[in-house]
């Protein structure tokens, strides 16, 4: 694994990768997706509880980029956001396998690369937390009197859908056998 880091105007960013993993990269991508646009740290928290063969290498490269991020450019471990998180294809390693009649079935053994780039988020919004994302005001969520008359009259106003007729237990039981004997036909082409 290997460290970058460039500077912007205001933002900096880490970059960080590991090559030749001895997953699959499509298999890789399934956790590279999880923690997509996520804080670094709750990255890391999501990635524990992810059942992948896959997730204690992404965690072992955002920890190191995090160490990276720490001490060469002094930057807090709470304020590093994952710009990119990318997967690329690697070598293939081909190995065989013994079949019928002397012949041999080839099975590739694919690896891959991860790209990472943490960026400093400090400067602009201040993390709130995980907590703070979903919680909504009070006063946002309760409605007045004037807004509970008006969903009410909109409710009055527009028409009633119908309701679905429940069914007797003998039609239930003529729609399977309906359904038996058109898939049979269907089948035997009679």
């Amino acid at each position: 694994m290997a460290n970058k880091a460039s500077t912007t105007k205001e933002k900096t960013i880490v970059t960080a990768y590991a090559r030749n993993l001895h997953v699959a990269p499509r298999k890789m991508r399934l956790v590279t997706n999880l923690v997509k646009n996520m804080y670094a740290l709750d990255a890391l928290v999501q990635l524990q509880h992810a059942n992948k063969k896959a997730a204690p290498m992404v965690v072992k490269l955002i920890k190191s980029a995090i160490a990276n991020a720490e001490h060469n450019f002094s930057l807090k471990p709470e304020t590093l956001y994952i710009k990119s998180i990318t997967t690329d294809m690697s070598n293939v390693l081909k190995r065989y396998f013994p079949r019928a009649r002397g012949s041999a079935f080839i099975i590739r053994r694919k690896l891959c690369h991860v790209n990472l780039q943490l960026e400093d988020r400090s400067k602009g919004k201040a993390r709130a937390g995980k907590a703070s994302l979903f919680r909504k005001d009070t006063a946002d969520t309760v409605p007045s009197v004037d807004q509970k008359d008006a969903t009410n009259e909109r409710m009055t106003d527009e028409p009633t859908k119908k309701t679905q007729i429940s069914k007797t237990s003998e039609q239930r039981k003529m729609n399977t056998v309906a359904n038996k004997r058109r898939l049979f036909n269907r089948k035997t082409g009679v």
